[in-house]
């Protein structure tokens, strides 16, 4: 019998966590919109193919803001704004024309010809455009049925075909009535109350593996020491020099508790946030029994000091060398990681988007098979990674998931030759042959750790991480994990979270200024809980007035953005 090639899919799941704990409201609503249109999907999809296997990332921070929705203890602001027609303000009107057209336009809206109609009255300027003269041409009847189709398109295509409710409202694409919208809304919340269970269902079956991540997604390297940053970026301007392991070591535990709350079992694997590592790394994964971890096929070659050579159609040359999972040792610990492949997994988020599903599905099995064929006389067995989010690309596909994963999931339950697996069975199986003591510190990105530090506005954050930081240390020396001690480290984890740093500089005002302002609110929670004066520069943004050109109309003065202009904190 022919050797197989073994294939993981890990899909990472996550969502930074969005909740103003003032307002007790989430600033953006991705959470709730990527629950019902790709979280539960994404799953109930595999109960059609028994004999596919995937391995799933669900970010502790997702998992507790679904819970929240959930609960109904928090909304977030486009909720807000689903109040009655009759009874929406200005501000909500320009809310809803402003930020209601959120989604990808040529793909979804473009669709549906009512939807579109809409988007040309409000003048298609999208969401930092000047929509005030759209006020006009609007009727009350319009705001009803916009509130309608955002909240319905961001269903699962699939889930729309197959609720006879939400078919007719598709089909009938306008004059909507108020009970219309309800039983969307109930919708929504019911998808969302099935994402759990459906993954806790399919592991329990064997079928996926789930895994976790540091609790509110921090970039773990620069956590333990972010002047570890200079291993790969030599000359970076670093901030202030911020080592604080413990917080890396906290943040591991409260989802390892987190995920045997929800799933009771514990975790095998660990998914470090984009997949930022360093040799640091391995000891706290190795103390709490974590068996593997995953990164970027850069991260590999950085640690073996070579290359991942590649033709020019990108199959990889070397394939036995990125293929197999490794030992990785430090200081006495180890742990097994797999290294995804970069270039397929950047085909599904990037690339086959501009395919039809059916070609893009084909396109990727040609591939294993050439990944196959190149090791034929390579002896044992080979795992090929793909590992990428798992909700991003989907919207930008032309016919969202279905059409490739479909086609992708019954050619590959039908190919004797290719075998998907969860990465801890492919191990138990296959544990590692290969030995690594020299692991890079890096992330996917460039195999370096620049894209969370290094410019002035990123280490502007780390600095007012950092003193707010050691004000807690301070204070735990005399009174241990006290109460407030507590509640302000709670705050520092939530600020530690990778997001921030990320979208200071790499985003437009109108996305970056409510990150920049969640992030200090963060940290003037912080000084309350220690019962300290509030540093003034935290009523400062750290965003150029450059980065504000990209914000105009007043219509952006609500939602999200609104937050910057009224800036308290909770009280200890």
């Amino acid at each position: 019998m022919p050797r197989k090639l073994y294939i993981a899919f890990i899909w990472n799941q996550h969502q930074p966590y969005y909740k103003d704990t003032l307002t007790n409201e989430f600033i953006m609503p991705w959470t709730r919109l990527h629950a019902t249109k790709d979280y539960y999907q994404m799953a109930a999809l595999l109960e059609e193919y028994p004999r596919i296997k995937q391995t799933f990332n669900l970010t502790p921070s997702l998992l507790l803001q679904l819970e929240e929705y959930i609960s109904d203890s928090a909304q977030d602001n486009y909720q807000k704004a689903m109040k009655p027609s009759q009874q929406l303000t200005l501000e909500d009107k320009m809310f809803i024309l402003t930020h209601y057209f959120d989604i990808q336009w040529e793909k979804v809206i473009e669709k549906h010809y009512y939807y579109k109609r809409l988007l040309e009255m409000q003048g298609r300027v999208g969401s930092r455009g000047d929509i005030t003269s759209a006020l006009e041409r609007y009727t009350l009847q319009d705001y009803l049925d916009l509130q309608v189709w955002f909240n319905m398109v961001w269903i699962s295509p699939r889930i729309r075909l197959e609720d006879p409710y939400l078919r007719s409202l598709q089909e009938k694409g306008r004059n909507f009535i108020e009970k219309d919208k309800e039983k969307v809304v109930n919708k929504q919340k019911e998808i969302m109350e099935q994402v759990i269970p459906i993954h806790a269902r399919l592991q329990q079956k064997g079928q996926i593996e789930l895994i976790t991540t540091p609790f509110y997604h921090p970039i773990l390297p620069l956590i333990i020491d972010s002047h570890s940053a200079l291993r790969s970026s030599p000359g970076l301007p670093l901030p202030d020099r911020y080592t604080f392991k413990e917080d890396a070591a906290a943040q591991l535990e409260q989802a390892k508790e987190q995920f045997k709350q929800y799933f009771k079992v514990e975790p095998k694997g660990v998914w470090p946030p984009e997949q930022a590592v360093s040799p640091e790394v391995v000891p706290l994964f190795n103390d709490l029994n974590f068996s593997w971890t995953v990164s970027d096929e850069q991260i590999l070659a950085s640690s073996l000091q070579g290359e991942i050579y590649r033709d020019g159609y990108g199959h990889v040359l070397n394939p036995e060398t990125l293929y197999q999972p490794y030992l990785i040792t430090y200081q006495g610990a180890e742990i097994n990681m797999i290294f995804r492949d970069h270039h397929l997994s950047d085909r599904i988020g990037f690339e086959y988007q501009h395919m039809r599903g059916k070609d893009a599905a084909e396109d990727l099995i040609h591939r294993f098979h050439k990944i196959k064929e190149n090791l034929k006389d390579a002896p044992g067995n080979y795992l090929v990674t793909i590992a990428l989010d798992g909700e991003n690309a989907w919207e930008w596909y032309p016919a969202d998931k279905e059409e490739f994963l479909h086609h992708l999931y019954g050619r590959l339950q039908q190919d004797s030759e290719l075998e998907t697996v969860t990465v801890s069975d492919f191990l138990a199986q296959n544990p590692p042959r290969r030995h690594l003591r020299n692991l890079s510190t890096g992330s996917w990105v460039d195999h370096a750790l620049t894209r969370w530090i290094g410019t002035e506005k990123k280490n502007a954050l780390w600095n007012i991480l950092l003193k707010a930081r050691q004000k807690i240390a301070v204070l735990e020396e005399k009174e241990g994990k006290s109460p407030r001690v507590r509640k302000a480290l709670q705050n520092i984890y939530m600020a530690e979270g990778s997001d921030y740093t990320w979208w200071v500089d790499s985003m437009p005002y109108y996305l970056a200024a409510p990150f920049e302002a969640l992030f200090r609110k963060h940290i003037v929670n912080v000084y309350h809980h220690l019962e300290e004066e509030v540093p003034p520069e935290l009523m400062r943004s750290v965003l150029t007035n450059k980065q504000k050109g990209f914000f105009k109309g007043k219509a952006h003065l609500s939602g999200p953005v609104a937050m910057v202009h009224s800036f308290q904190s909770e009280k200890s």
